[in-house]
């Protein structure tokens, strides 16, 4: 009996043995669904993470949410952070696990689609964040998370196993769009976001955008709002003002719209007006910049691992992408400064059939848009009264300046897949003094005599540049932009000078009349793709074909000279210069996702340039790694060469209409560099952003201009007035930013060294003109209550350098063969000195003297108001250097007491302006 008792306890802890495991058999996917439900928490994960394993750990109910991890991923090889109301799980160890014989193959469908605001623009880079629905998937799938952005021209790919999704798109200063689909098919996907307030606050969670989630180094992006709400030289935002302040950037001589990169020269930055590159980026002499920001949707700036996509230049590449127009309304804006207005306006444009479909609701907005801007200076309409008044009969003086940008676009959406839009950019400075003066000579006779003195001088430059652009999805990972541009280039430079004597109807003439033109025509055809074959690769590639036409400083010389009522002879001197080239450049990267920790962006940029009968072939690398460390933290890395081939000629370091721009030739290489880069990356919190990155920079076939001096230099033979030279450039870079409801401040700081080295001029190392040792900005916005806001900006940095005598030895004049000395003098606080000595000057190092540190203090107060329309007015007041410091250009040398003596010499004071404008 007993035996069959022990027999049957057996059997029966035998069939419930299995029963009780198998009631204790559940999956990590199982109690992090329970978890989820107890704790209210969404988990975020990559679908390469294993959860369908078996868990066999304590039971946590009744735990806290952190003991409940603890237990649950106790020994798993899953690491977890949690940050709100989302646990974001990771792999400890970066080797994959190895499918099983027994899984199925996980069909996998392209999500796709457009983000854009109510108006129907498209948002550059908005985020685009999926997470699939519990319980959707099998369980011989795992769960997907993954998130991508959208293109330059809003659109979106991503691929994902098949099951159901919750979709959610944002962009910073928008509120989010949410959906949910069922992706059992290639499927498209578009949003329509809101924009906020600009007094509003607005938080984006899962930024990819974000530098702690980018994979590049040295990029900066500044959207709508960025421009607008900054400090406002002269009336109007500066684009190029504000990226003077990035680290790592000099803004050259003062006022003016120079970039100095990294220790690069001015005409090394590449500009980029929806992709149509600029030869000129600024106005007045480089006082404004040509970008007018009432236009402007997004910029991208890059300064150090620049993607295979972009090329041509060696130190910077700002991508201005503008406004499409608003495709459901018409609105503008005009405004009125001190010396400029600004003019735009944009909105649909109606047919007759989408007025009723769009009325009835059939469309949510019209298919075709404009966006128009113009802006004027009006300093011509000041000055012409004030010259009437001043000048006499005889003495007659006229100063004439304006200036001028257009922007025109007109979009074209043909259906989900395909739009068309077709933008031309005009500018234009035009500048034209003349003088005359009319002396009235008495010679004791009754025949009245004249001396006059006549004289012109007249300039004038600027851009055109026109693009039509078609995208197309080809499928719905594969994205095509197909690119036919047009740009042009023109300065003009002219100067009259003329001298009449005698009596009237018999004068004695000679006038003269010199003429410089120089122009670029540049006509680019260029085919972009985006490929997204998964949610780990993000793949581009294309080319362009671009045939340049350099006529650079086609002179005229006219002379008319004689007696007028005997003969008159006149001379005419024309020389013309023509330079022709061709360029074609391939490019490939891939972005990609390795793991939870890795990603990387590699690729290849290729150039073919053929001119003058020679072909230059050059491949440049480009290299950026990412290391996310944690949620808030990255490190990153880049290697990147860039080739230059084409030049600016100057004699200053303004840019002038006298500049011309010239090619590569068979006895010039090209310009080459190549940088590295590093930093770490950290959002510490909601509110502080901190970066520390470094650079060293190699520059091999750079160019300095040293051998003729003057306002126009000479173009014949300008081979020979430029020298080949190296460069290096190292430093770090040192970035701050606190934002939250009320206040932004931002802080940057650079520790740079610049040197070069030309062997002809100079044998040995030596510091740039604008080798800034030590540069500090620091900007703060603050809003005052609901309708107003406050701006700051301060900068310092070491003076800039220029060359000085160390030494001077007097060489006195030979008179006759005999070192003798002329007997006449002048006074000095010396006392008597010979006033015929010419003093001879050596020098030891270029640039070996730096000037006092330059500092100066902007200031700009807004104002906002909505009227009983529903327009918003805004008032803004700005004071450019509000201390008046007059910061030194150049030093002036001087002889007092035995000592050479030298002051440094600053001309611009303090600058108040104001403007006032209006949406309507």
């Amino acid at each position: 009996m007993k035996k069959r008792m022990k027999r049957l306890l057996f059997v029966t802890m035998m069939i419930l043995l299995p029963l009780g495991v198998n009631a204790q058999r559940t999956t990590l996917k199982q109690q992090m669904d329970r978890l989820k439900q107890e704790q209210k928490v969404n988990f975020i994960y990559d679908s390469s993470l294993n959860v369908d394993r078996v868990y066999q750990g304590q039971a946590f109910e009744g735990k806290s949410l952190k003991e409940a991890l603890q237990l649950l991923f106790h020994d798993t090889g899953i690491e977890w952070s949690v940050k709100g109301n989302y646990v974001t799980l990771r792999q400890k160890s970066v080797a994959h696990t190895a499918p099983t014989p027994k899984e199925k193959v996980i069909q996998r469908h392209t999500l796709s689609g457009y983000v854009r605001d109510k108006s129907g623009e498209s948002l550059i880079s908005a985020t685009i964040l999926c997470t699939a629905v519990s319980g959707s998937l099998s369980s011989d799938q795992k769960k997907s998370h993954a998130a991508t952005t959208t293109n330059a021209y809003g659109f979106y790919s991503i691929t994902l196993p098949e099951g159901d999704y919750e979709l959610q798109a944002s962009y910073l200063g928008f509120s989010e769009g949410r959906k949910t689909v069922k992706l059992k098919k290639d499927c498209h996907e578009d949003f329509l976001l809101e924009e906020h307030n600009l007094l509003q606050e607005v938080v984006v969670t899962g930024n990819m955008n974000s530098p702690v989630l980018t994979t590049q180094t040295g990029k900066k992006t500044l959207s709508r709002n960025d421009l607008n709400t900054e400090f406002a030289l002269l009336s109007s935002p500066d684009l190029i003002k504000t990226l003077q302040r990035t680290s790592g950037v000099s803004e050259g001589i003062e006022v003016a719209s120079g970039m100095y990169v990294h220790g690069g020269n001015d005409d090394e930055n590449l500009f980029l007006l929806d992709g149509t590159s600029m030869y000129t980026i600024n106005h007045t002499l480089g006082l404004f910049s040509a970008f007018n920001t009432d236009v402007v949707k997004n910029v991208d700036f890059y300064k150090s691992g620049f993607p295979a996509r972009y090329g041509g230049r060696l130190s910077s590449v700002t991508d201005v992408r503008t406004n499409d127009g608003d495709m459901r309304h018409t609105h503008g804006s005009y405004s009125i400064g001190l010396i400029d207005g600004r003019f735009q306006i944009e909105g649909p444009i109606k047919t007759k059939k989408e007025k009723e479909k769009v009325a009835n609701g059939q469309l949510a907005h019209y298919s075709t848009s404009y966006n128009f801007g113009l802006r004027r200076s009006w300093l011509d309409v000041i000055t012409e009264p004030i010259f009437f008044i001043m000048n006499k009969k005889d003495d007659k003086t006229k100063f004439h300046y304006f200036l001028h940008d257009l922007n025109g676009k007109i979009t074209h959406v043909f259906n989900d897949r395909s739009k068309a839009y077709f933008s031309i950019y005009s500018s234009k400075d035009m500048m034209n003094s003349t003088y005359y003066w009319d002396e009235k000579v008495e010679d004791g006779t009754t025949a009245e005599r004249h001396n006059i003195e006549e004289g012109k001088n007249y300039m004038t430059w600027g851009n055109l540049n026109m693009a039509l652009n078609w995208n197309y999805q080809l499928r719905p990972n594969l994205f095509a932009n197909f690119s036919a541009v047009y740009t042009h280039n023109r300065s003009i430079y002219e100067y009259k000078e003329g001298w009449r004597y005698g009596q009237a109807g018999s004068m004695s003439v000679d006038h003269s009349n010199h003429t410089y033109r120089s122009t670029v025509d540049d006509g680019t055809l260029r085919a972009d793709f985006d490929f997204r074959p998964n949610s780990k690769n993000h793949i581009r590639f294309g080319g362009d074909m671009t045939y340049h036409n350099f006529r650079p400083q086609t002179q005229s010389l006219f002379g008319i000279y004689g007696q007028e009522d005997v003969s008159v002879d006149s001379t005419t001197i024309n020389s013309k210069n023509h330079l022709k080239a061709q360029e074609m450049n391939l490019y490939a990267e891939d972005e990609m996702i390795l793991n939870n920790h890795w990603s990387m962006n590699v690729g290849v940029h290729a150039t073919l340039f053929h001119v003058s009968g020679k072909s230059f072939f050059l491949l440049d690398p480009r290299t950026a790694v990412k290391y996310q460390v944690n949620d808030k933290t990255s490190l990153k890395m880049s290697f990147t060469g860039m080739t230059q081939t084409i030049h600016r000629i100057s004699s200053t370091y303004l840019s002038m209409p006298t500049d011309y721009w010239v090619p590569t030739t068979a006895n010039l290489k090209p310009m080459r560099s190549y940088q590295t880069a590093a930093g770490i990356y950290s959002q510490i919190n909601r509110h502080w952003f901190a970066s520390l990155e470094g650079y060293y920079k190699v520059t091999n076939h750079i160019l300095q201009y040293t051998k003729y001096k003057s306002l126009t230099p000479p173009v014949k033979y300008w081979e020979n007035f430029v020298i080949d030279g190296k460069g290096r450039f190292y430093g770090i870079e040192a970035d701050v930013r606190y934002h939250d409801s009320r206040y932004d401040i931002q802080a940057a700081y650079t520790l740079s060294w610049n040197k070069r080295k030309f062997n002809e001029f100079y044998p040995h190392w030596f510091y740039d003109k604008f080798d800034n040792r030590h540069k500090f900005n620091i900007t703060g916005r603050m809003r005052i209550g609901k309708n107003a806001e406050m701006c700051a900006a301060w900068t310092y940095h070491t003076g800039y350098r220029m060359t000085v005598a160390t030494q001077f030895a007097a060489m006195p004049n030979l008179l006759d063969g005999h070192a003798e000395v002329s007997q006449q003098m002048y006074t000095t606080q010396e006392g008597y000195m010979p006033l015929y000595i010419n003093y001879g000057a050596n020098y030891d190092t270029p640039n070996n003297l730096t000037l006092p540190a330059y500092h100066r203090l902007d200031l700009g107060f807004n104002l906002h108001h909505i009227t009983k329309a529903g327009h918003e007015r805004l008032w803004n007041i700005s004071i450019y250097n509000a201390y008046c410091r007059f910061n030194a250009l150049y030093a002036e040398m001087s002889y007092s007491h035995n000592k050479v003596c030298m002051k440094g010499k600053g001309f611009v004071p303090i600058i108040p302006t104001a403007s006032y404008t209006i949406k309507f």
